[in-house]
């Protein structure tokens, strides 16, 4: 079953162009992880992440990550706000809660 994880962050005021050198650096891992990654950066100042991957497993293997721990951190010190969408679901806790489900 295909699964989706959608990551929408909003960087703190001088803090986008450190959030945007770490997803630069990590991309290339996440994507090794992902069937599909796509990264997309918005006139307002908020920077969107779509990964699919064909079944679950790929999925938990990604989010147990290094990587993916980084970014969660990053996620959590640099951006003020964030949303996440599970299987276009909202998903109401922190980021670093994706690395247990």
């Amino acid at each position: 079953m295909k699964r989706t994880i959608e990551i929408m962050v909003w960087p703190k005021l001088r803090k986008d162009l450190e959030f945007r050198q770490t997803l630069d650096s990590l991309s290339v891992k996440i994507q090794d992880y992902c069937s599909t990654l796509r990264i997309e950066s918005q006139n307002e100042g908020h920077y969107i992440l779509c990964a699919e991957w064909h079944n679950s497993e790929q999925m938990r293997q990604m989010l147990q990550s290094k990587e993916f721990k980084i970014l969660a951190g990053a996620v959590m010190v640099l951006c003020q706000k964030s949303e996440i969408r599970l299987d276009g679901e909202p998903f109401k806790q922190e980021i670093a809660q994706l690395s247990i489900i």
